[in-house]
């Protein structure tokens, strides 16, 4: 299995948010991944994952692991059953005019 999609916004972090506006601010970043992302997959991936994130950022640099953590937190229970599933992962960030970010996810 093999699903590709595109999010328009900046993705979930996984740190803990400094104060109650970060906080809402990735709750609404984690809720737009996890409502594209059930549009995708009708049930979890079984077994083991790859998952590619192509990020493309308007400005400054964000925080790769942070980025891919919280990533991978979302997508759990919609795109695998775990997030421990994920044995490869790949990052790229881009500058470009808007904040989006590609998601491919497969089955290996």
């Amino acid at each position: 299995m093999d699903v590709e999609f595109l999010v328009r916004g900046i993705p979930p972090y996984k740190s803990t948010p400094a104060d109650s506006l970060e906080s809402e601010r990735q709750r609404s970043y984690r809720e737009s991944l996890r409502s594209e992302a059930q549009r995708y997959f009708e049930e979890p991936i079984i077994g083991d994952v790859r998952m590619e994130i192509y990020y493309t950022r308007a400005k400054g640099r964000a925080d790769p692991a942070n980025i891919i953590g919280g990533v991978a937190d979302a997508l759990e229970g919609i795109a695998y059953i775990n997030d421990r599933q994920l044995v490869e992962i790949h990052y790229r960030e881009e500058k470009g005019r808007i904040d989006e970010y590609l998601l491919r996810i497969s089955s290996i």
